[in-house]
């Protein structure tokens, strides 16, 4: 890959991400606040006076931004390289390949990502807001178990993503690859350098089950990188830009679960204030 490769990529991502934000904005006004305003479920307010259905969450804010940082400092040396057209050495390449693959993994893993996605695809297909997203469910014995991400990702992102803005749909689609995320979640892979391949291995069979040519697998993973990192930093310079970009909107009106009465959607506004870190949604305090 080139740099001049890079930067076609990044931009390619860059725009059809304004693409799908702005055909949020114009679906639902009040839904896309709440995504900007990262809206949450907070499960240990649970039984206090407060209710858990809060605005800028905490844990939707910062769960996933160490993440980021070790993704920004990867990219910001691989970039340096292809600037600077520096070619690795044999040992050196598959030592970068597995930096990859881990990154690969954490963002198909992240829930912050997946949490995103998932509320874009709801949104434009007309659903209401999705405050509470779980990454577990109750088995027959009542045991709380993990969900199968991959159906997730399938049944309830990809399928409405491709339906509500078919461009970013498909491109989420071409970028996430089960086989790749369980090969290298479970170490079932051999980077061949000699044939310019990763294989994903049957450790049950000892057979490979697919080759990956390592050009494809370079695109699909700038593609990833470009589209974890894109999407949530459009997010946050959306939201620090709000009181720019409608100056004449004090608060938003948006339906906020009621907590006691489950099933109620109650009408609440929001407002968006300055904090020395950037810009967060509160809800608009009653006059005394």
């Amino acid at each position: 890959m080139t740099y001049s490769d890079f930067e076609f990529y990044e931009s390619e991502v860059t725009d059809v991400i304004n693409q799908v934000l702005d055909a949020v904005r114009d679906k639902s006004f009040s839904d896309y606040v709440l995504l900007l305003g990262h809206a949450g479920y907070q499960e240990e307010i649970e039984g206090s006076f407060l209710s858990p259905y809060i605005i800028s969450s905490q844990l939707e804010m910062y769960q996933d931004r160490t993440r980021e940082r070790f993704l920004v400092s990867y990219i910001n040396t691989y970039v340096s390289f292809l600037k600077d057209s520096v070619f690795m050495v044999n040992d050196y390449k598959e030592y970068d390949l597995n930096i990859q693959m881990m990154i690969y993994s954490q963002i198909w893993e992240s829930h912050q990502f997946l949490k995103t996605l998932k509320r874009i695809g709801d949104i434009l297909a007309g659903k209401p807001y999705d405050w509470r997203i779980p990454f577990e469910k109750p088995d027959n014995n009542g045991v709380m178990r993990p969900i199968h991400k991959g159906n997730m990702i399938q049944e309830q992102i990809i399928k409405n993503l491709k339906k509500g803005h078919p461009a970013f749909g498909k491109l989420v689609e071409s970028l996430y690859d089960g086989q790749l995320r369980n090969d290298f979640a479970h170490s079932s892979y051999f980077i061949d350098i000699e044939s310019n391949s990763i294989k994903s291995l049957d450790s049950e069979r000892y057979i490979v089950k697919k080759t990956t040519d390592l050009f494809d697998w370079e695109q699909t993973f700038i593609y990833s990188v470009m589209l974890s990192y894109h999407l949530i930093s459009s997010l946050r310079d959306r939201c620090n830009s709000f009181p720019k970009d409608y100056p004449e909107l004090p608060y938003v009106t948006i339906d906020w679960p009621s907590y006691n009465n489950p099933g109620v959607v109650l009408k609440a506004q929001i407002f968006p204030e300055e904090r020395p870190w950037g810009i967060e949604f509160n809800f608009k305090r009653k006059k005394e």
